[in-house]
């Protein structure tokens, strides 16, 4: 075939080592802007995802969840399952209590706009899914009001990133958090640091449905 209207490709670089993964990719993506020929391009991996991809389209269990360009899929997820899949490393999701307009998170309090918590039904339980990327958490003191106290278990260094491992006591059990951290002062295993979600940054879904209900 020699002039397609379209290219289909199924996981092409699942076989290759991570190096030629990563320059393979570029030349795909530059021979497809080249030749101007649309590309269906098949792939578990959300990087090369948001690498190569103008627009993607996520499924699950063969029903579409999602369409759009990355920056919508990051800024936007549609449901729990986008907002866990798009982004590295995924983002912080739990579901926490909400009480008189307040989402209980440790021992933190996050006030939920009106038009949110009326957007939850019967069957959430008074509850809600509140998710926020290791980027979007700011190191605060411990005084402060909207701090989360989180215990590192294990720090990822990455030389020009480091991500914290940790684990955040809330009323529902203890939650696993990631917090993207300065590598020059990147604390110790078993130190507890305290952070605050930047306001604004917080993603809302419904418990019960996993759909996205507001921006608080």
């Amino acid at each position: 075939v020699r002039q397609p209207q379209v290219f289909l490709m199924d996981e092409p670089l699942s076989n290759l080592d991570a190096k030629l993964r990563v320059q393979t990719r570029t030349q795909i993506a530059s021979l497809q802007r080249r030749l101007g020929v649309t590309t269906v391009y098949v792939t578990h991996d959300q990087t090369e995802a948001l690498t190569m991809g103008d627009r993607i389209a996520v499924l699950k269990d063969g029903v579409l969840q999602q369409v759009g360009t990355p920056r919508e899929m990051y800024d936007t997820p549609a449901n729990v399952f986008v907002a866990g899949f798009i982004g590295s490393p995924a983002m912080n999701l739990g579901t926490y209590t909400v009480n008189n307009g307040v989402a209980e998170i440790g021992d933190s309090r996050l006030p939920i706009t009106r038009d949110a918590v009326s957007s939850l039904s019967e069957a959430d339980g008074g509850k809600i899914t509140i998710g926020f990327r290791p980027e979007s958490l700011d190191l605060v003191s411990a005084s402060d009001p909207a701090a989360l106290a989180v215990q590192v278990n294990i720090v990822e260094e990455l030389g020009s990133d480091a991500y914290v491992y940790g684990s955040l006591k809330t009323s529902e059990g203890d939650q696993d958090v990631i917090v993207r951290v300065n590598p020059r002062t990147a604390p110790e295993k078993g130190e507890f640091i305290h952070v605050a979600i930047k306001p604004g940054a917080e993603h809302v879904f419904a418990p019960s449905s996993g759909a996205r209900i507001a921006s608080i």
